[in-house]
C-alpha cells in the first residue's frame, strides 16, 4: 500500500441519484433540498431518498499506483 495512493472526485448529476465512474466507489453523497437520507446502492450510486430531489452528488474513489 506504500506505493498507492487514494484519487477522489465529486459527481453532480440532478434527480435523485448520482454515479461513480467506473473503478470508482461510492464513499459518501449529498442531496439537495436539505435532504439528509440516503444510501449508496450497487458500492458506486447514491441515491437521496426525499421526494422531488433537485440534485444528488456522490463521492467518488479509488486507489491506484503512486
Amino acid at each position: 500500500m506504500e506505493n498507492s495512493k487514494i484519487v477522489c472526485m465529486s459527481v453532480n448529476q440532478r434527480g435523485a441519484y448520482a454515479t461513480c465512474p467506473p473503478d470508482y466507489s461510492t464513499t459518501a453523497c449529498a442531496c439537495g433540498s436539505a435532504c439528509g437520507s440516503w444510501d449508496i446502492q450497487s458500492e458506486n450510486t447514491c441515491h437521496c431518498q426525499c421526494a422531488n430531489m433537485d440534485w444528488t452528488t456522490a463521492r467518488c474513489c479509488k486507489i491506484t499506483a503512486k
